[in-house]
């Protein structure tokens, strides 16, 4: 598989990317509030241990506004956070209070001055949001060159189910409403392409502000991540089948399972 792509081509996706979480960044803690992030980073620090984890040098690719690097930090690792979007990374950045640094940049191009870290996260699918599977192949070289020989990638994918029966999501922080229709982000066929469009309402005055953030997703199969994985140096580990929550299972299923979780190897 060609790692080629054109680079005029992949600095527009970039900036399509990091201007649609620019957009939504205002809003991203409203509409993820309910997210049990700690009992999540809480599963997947065991299932890091028992594959091999030893160090604290831990990177979070697409790390949002900081809810999935925050409890890494809060365990004693020395964390860092890559994100596309400016206004995301700001936010997490704010959260910081000094203890963790926040660079701008895409997930295929990581700063050539990062690393070697233990290990390397890219949760909340953040794979899915890469239209072609040469894009995901670049994304995985480029954690597999920031990791220690023996670091490990940890990484979740959205599988087919995720996307056949997308929920609508309405959350309502007064002043600020967010609504999260789930009919365009509907996928039925592997590989497809959906596209996850939030609008946010804010109150100003008397009337409401409208913003609205497109988000195209692309359903890869799982065997081909895990085939582009080993395809630039990865041992697979594991891939767990996650159900809603933080209840994992030994073998992922497209069709039973909404997430994958895959721990693999330098």
């Amino acid at each position: 598989m060609s790692n080629r792509a054109n680079p005029a081509v992949e600095s527009i996706k970039q900036s399509v990317a990091g201007a649609a979480y620019d957009l939504l960044a205002p809003a991203y803690d409203v509409l993820t509030g309910g997210y049990a992030y700690d009992t999540w980073i809480d599963a997947l620090e065991v299932l890091a241990r028992r594959h091999g984890l030893t160090g604290q040098r831990v990177l979070d690719v697409g790390c949002g506004t900081g809810h999935s690097l925050l409890p890494w930090v809060n365990r004693g690792y020395e964390a860092t956070g890559v994100d596309v979007s400016e206004r995301m990374a700001a936010l997490a950045r704010a959260k910081a209070d000094g203890r963790f640094e926040v660079y701008v940049a895409d997930m295929r191009t990581l700063p050539p001055e990062l690393g070697p870290f233990d290990m390397v996260t890219c949760l909340g699918d953040g794979l899915n949001h890469l239209l072609d599977l040469e894009a995901v192949e670049t994304a995985l070289a480029e954690m597999h060159r920031v990791l220690v020989p023996g670091g490990l990638a940890l990484f979740d994918l959205n599988l087919l189910t995720a996307y056949r029966e997308p929920p609508d999501t309405i959350v309502d922080a007064g002043d600020r409403v967010v609504l999260w229709p789930g009919a365009g982000a509907r996928i039925t066929a592997p590989g497809g392409v959906g596209e996850l469009v939030v609008d946010v309402f804010e109150r100003e005055g008397d009337l409401w502000r409208r913003t609205r953030s497109r988000q195209p997703h692309r359903h890869h199969p799982l065997v081909d991540v895990l085939a582009a994985a080993r395809a630039v140096g990865f041992e697979i580990a594991g891939a767990y089948g996650q159900h809603p929550g933080v209840h994992l299972e030994a073998a992922a299923d497209e069709h039973i399972h909404a997430k994958a979780v895959v721990i693999a190897r330098r």
